[in-house]
């Protein structure tokens, strides 16, 4: 057992000491996740790395727990707690008092206006069609949230969930072809 598989134990069962030493230790990966959401989310959310993983780690550890009784099932369990904080804020800005994300436009420069449908929307879209392929398929929901938001390798994740790598490359087509589904239908 590796010291991580112990703290993440210990972790689980409600020891503090745990918790701060598995957050010292994990902090540096946790972080390049992190950069990797804000990435994928193009700038909108007004967070950087560092509020984000402090965010995401006081979310999972106070109001959550902490999960996962391996590094790789926690760290499914960070990107997915990651991308959640991403989207409230991106939700909290589209809801933003006087306006959210409303463009100011001049009468002589509406021809020019961009449409204001950001990443943001997209990015609620595909949190919204991982939820449906949530609910048809667990273990197709978690192979994507492992690979496109903790950035696990296909090994990685195939490691994590006891299968074979040809098992989770099936899974991450049919994962594909299922999301694409999904949002050309919304």
């Amino acid at each position: 057992m590796t010291r991580i598989t112990q703290l993440l134990g210990q972790a689980s069962s409600g020891d503090s000491g745990a918790v701060q030493q598995l957050y010292a230790a994990l902090y540096p990966e946790i972080r390049r996740i992190a950069r990797s959401r804000l990435a994928e989310a193009g700038g909108v959310t007004g967070l950087d790395t560092t509020a984000l993983v402090h965010e995401g780690f006081l979310r999972m550890a106070e109001s959550e727990g902490l999960r996962g009784s391996e590094r790789l099932q926690f760290f499914a369990y960070v990107g997915r707690a990651l991308r959640s904080v991403v989207l409230d804020h991106l939700r909290a800005r589209a809801t933003e008092k006087r306006g959210g994300g409303v463009q100011m436009v001049t009468l002589s420069h509406a021809d020019e206006a961009v449409d204001p449908a950001p990443l943001g929307q997209d990015l609620a879209a595909l949190d919204a069609a991982i939820e449906q392929v949530r609910a048809l398929d667990e273990g197709l929901s978690q192979v994507i949230e492992m690979h496109f938001f903790a950035g696990m390798t296909i090994s990685e994740i195939a490691e994590a969930r006891g299968v074979s790598t040809r098992t989770v490359d099936r899974d991450l087509k049919k994962a594909r072809l299922l999301l694409t589904e999904l949002l050309t239908e919304s």
